[in-house]
């Protein structure tokens, strides 16, 4: 029977990975494919920015609406539905060719992709006992990486060959794959064999001090999104511009951050062992990656390729570690104080509002300024999310006395 149950978790845990990262290759794609399209279509590096922003807004949005009805949703068919109309975005998007089009097929897809992050860990943790919890966080932790990981490889050869809009035709087939495996491998809906632990301990009072370590991880979590989705926009513009790289030869250095941030999600459940605050965790973090935008800023004037490199993939792993904290730990850690689904959906669109914030706004500044401003913000954002990741220490002390 153990084994039976510990098979059905491991099939769940699979099904959610596959569906999410499925979900990033059909959204980071035009982001990695941003330096050709702004050429080919001739736009500004705002304009190209703002696309990513309409996505990013409606998936933010999205999130925190969804994050509340989750617990109302029947996963089974959200979830499919969810990852078939992003794969009708996606085909939309080379046939549209026009970047004031493209903006609102990729707001679309941002609104259906809105339901994903909070259903499935909604479903983990109906689904997915306290043992298996570890594994189930290490495993979606993975799915930015591994996501960016292919839409940026894919980008990197279709842009080789001159053809940036394969990556969109690509991602649509991903999604429609990863939908038919959900569908078949979810099955019947199978027993919450997590309900059964939740019932052995009386559930702890949702009192303010929880509520205020919650919303103090939303705010760093902006954050998040605002450096991380920055780093994977630009990247392979400031490698094309600063350092006369080729646009497929950026996007294929950009491979790096990915194939390096899935260490991040290893590294993260390893400190998680020794350092049970979240907080502490993230401050950690940003102090680290406010080092690292330092030594960015250091590489551009010395006008060192691989200097540049090593400070963008530690950023990137940084940036990932943060990330996993903050959008799945502290949800699933927390379970039994608040929803799961409307903790990881808060979360997450907190962290979109950086997202949002990022593509035009350092595409802007990038545009008028040049490329050392933007680190310099970057830096600013790092210490200020340094500050209140210390408040968030303070927080989670007074929750724990409770």
């Amino acid at each position: 029977m153990d084994k039976q149950i510990e098979k059905k978790e491991n099939k769940i845990i699979f099904i959610c990975w596959l569906a999410y990262t499925a979900a990033y290759v059909g959204r980071l794609n035009f982001n990695a494919s941003i330096v050709a399209i702004v050429s080919d279509l001739g736009v500004t590096k705002a304009d190209a920015g703002l696309v990513s922003s309409f996505f990013f807004f409606a998936y933010g949005a999205g999130q925190l609406v969804n994050g509340i009805l989750s617990k109302k949703y029947n996963a089974k068919i959200m979830i499919f539905l969810s990852l078939m109309c992003s794969a009708v975005f996606n085909l939309l998007m080379p046939v549209s060719n026009d970047i004031s089009i493209m903006k609102f097929i990729w707001l679309g897809n941002g609104i259906v992709q809105s339901v994903l992050w909070s259903t499935l860990i909604k479903t983990l943790s109906d689904y997915v006992s306290d043992k298996k919890l570890p594994k189930a966080i290490l495993a979606m932790s993975t799915t930015v990486a591994v996501g960016t990981l292919i839409a940026y490889g894919i980008s990197s050869v279709s842009v080789k060959f001159g053809n940036w809009q394969t990556v969109f035709y690509v991602a649509a087939v991903v999604l429609t794959a990863s939908a038919a495996i959900w569908l078949t491998l979810f099955g019947k809906a199978p027993e919450k064999i997590a309900q059964i632990e939740k019932n052995k301990d009386e559930k702890i009072k949702m009192g303010k001090p929880v509520l205020l370590a919650l919303f103090l991880a939303a705010f760093a979590g902006i954050a998040n999104g605002f450096i991380k989705d920055g780093v994977n926009t630009w990247v392979p513009s400031v490698l094309y511009e600063e350092f006369g790289v080729s646009q497929s030869f950026s996007i294929l250095l950009t491979l790096l951050l990915p194939m390096v941030s899935t260490m991040g999600a290893a590294i993260a459940k390893k400190v998680h062992e020794k350092i049970p605050s979240h907080a502490c965790m993230n401050l950690i973090f940003y102090i680290f990656s406010a080092l690292l935008c330092g030594g960015i800023l250091l590489s551009l004037k010395i006008h060192s390729i691989t200097a540049i490199m090593v400070c963008f993939i530690c950023v990137a792993c940084g940036m990932s570690m943060i990330n996993n904290v903050i959008t799945s730990m502290f949800a699933l850690d927390y379970r039994r104080m608040l929803n799961a689904g409307f903790a990881a959906g808060l979360l997450n669109t907190f962290c979109y509002i950086g997202s949002t914030t990022t593509s035009y706004t350092l595409g802007a500044v990038a545009q008028n300024s040049g490329w050392n401003t933007v680190f310099i913000i970057m830096l600013a954002v790092c210490i200020g999310a340094a500050a209140v990741c210390f408040a968030g220490i303070i927080s989670e002390k007074k929750m724990n006395k409770q």
